[in-house]
């Protein structure tokens, strides 16, 4: 089947999960359609997955399908778009995208830096435009702050990880898994801890002498954002981008805020058009001059989105996990040595993900502070 989109029947039965006819819409006003080479799935697909996303609006009885980060070329545009025609490569971000085809208005597609992939472009969007609005925009981080990045190793994160050592910060990282820290370390990140567990905010603080951060990127809940705020030190800048607690109306202590600190609520979906199609030609600048490079990836067939699924829900991925489709070329499998990343314990895979961080850390974590 060429022409399809990935959807599900009932939310929480992956079983359902089947590749179904697509009906292709010609675009109209300020749209273009795109046949889409590479997706990057963010969790949030997984949550819809699952059937526990609180987001979910969709209409009874209607399929849920899955939308995320996404590089393909144009095939036609619809009236009134300027500055893309059809056979530009394009990279954005849109709705119901895991597909052969997608008709998306144009401000949630830029053109292609040319020396990136398509799986490399598709790590792109979601990832780095949610870093850039928390650390620039909302954050306002400057050189020399320290900053704790929680999740470290998956995409929003090692997005955030970037950006911060660009802007010339000192980096404090979490993550779940022991292999995880490791891949951290093996970027250069002296202060890794774990995020599963509380002492994080102990041993953050030991680490600078009991003087706190500057900024938290967060995505933990529960009495681990509370204690996540409470390591921010006098003018702290706290960026929420969990939903658990925002979704549940969780209660929020303000003590800590007579020290001058500040909550963001991070989520670009309320963006206005103009507002998104900026920020994401200002993530993607850097790419196109080579300042950035994309993140480590996991690629799923087309056939495989089932086990992408189940990659993210255990958290076993590092980066981003990507569905491809070009017929013109042999699917990779998992854990293939042409994309390492660490997706368990042996040692021959932590001795791939060693050797691909450390191009990692070259090509990606330049010492320049210039943002």
């Amino acid at each position: 089947m060429k022409i399809f989109r990935i959807e599900m029947g009932e939310p929480g039965l992956l079983e359902e999960l089947i590749k179904a006819p697509l009906v292709r819409r010609a675009p109209g006003p300020g749209e273009v359609e795109v046949k889409i080479r590479s997706v990057g799935l963010n969790f949030r697909e997984v949550l819809k997955a699952l059937g526990v996303y609180p987001g979910d609006l969709r209409a009874a009885g209607t399929p849920v399908t899955f939308d995320g980060d996404l590089a393909g070329r144009i095939v036609a545009v619809g009236e009134g778009v300027e500055g893309l025609r059809a056979g530009d490569d394009v990279v954005g971000t849109g709705r119901s995208v895991l597909a052969s085809h997608a008709t998306l208005p144009v401000h949630l597609v830029a053109r292609k830096p040319s020396a990136l992939t398509w799986d490399e472009a598709a790590t792109i969007p979601i990832a780095f435009m949610t870093a850039q609005y928390a650390l620039h925009r909302a954050g306002r981080i400057q050189t020399g702050e320290r900053m704790l990045i929680h999740a470290a190793a998956g995409g929003v994160g090692l997005a955030a990880v970037m950006l911060a050592k660009r802007a010339g910060a000192e980096i404090f990282a979490t993550a779940g898994r022991p292999e995880k820290r490791e891949y951290l370390r093996s970027l250069g990140i002296r202060h890794v801890m774990d995020s599963r567990s509380l002492k994080f905010a102990d041993e953050v603080m030991e680490a600078n002498g009991g003087e706190g951060v500057d900024l938290v990127l967060n995505s933990l809940a529960g009495e681990f954002l509370t204690k996540s705020i409470g390591v921010l030190r006098e003018f702290g800048r706290f960026l929420e981008i969990g939903r658990k607690d925002i979704y549940e109306d969780a209660a929020l202590r303000l003590f800590p805020f007579r020290r001058n600190l500040s909550f963001h609520a991070i989520d670009l979906q309320p963006m206005d058009p103009a507002g998104l199609a900026a920020l994401l030609a200002e993530t993607l600048e850097p790419f196109t001059n080579g300042r950035l490079s994309p993140l480590p990836f996991q690629r799923f067939g087309i056939d495989e989105v089932k086990d992408a699924i189940r990659t993210m829900r255990r958290a076993l991925h590092i980066g981003r996990s990507l569905s491809e489709w070009m017929e013109r070329r042999a699917m990779v499998r998992p854990n293939s040595p042409a994309h390492p990343f660490v997706t368990g314990r042996s040692a021959r895979t932590r001795s791939r993900s060693s050797a691909w961080a450390a191009a990692f850390r070259a090509r990606i974590l330049p010492s320049s502070s210039g943002v």
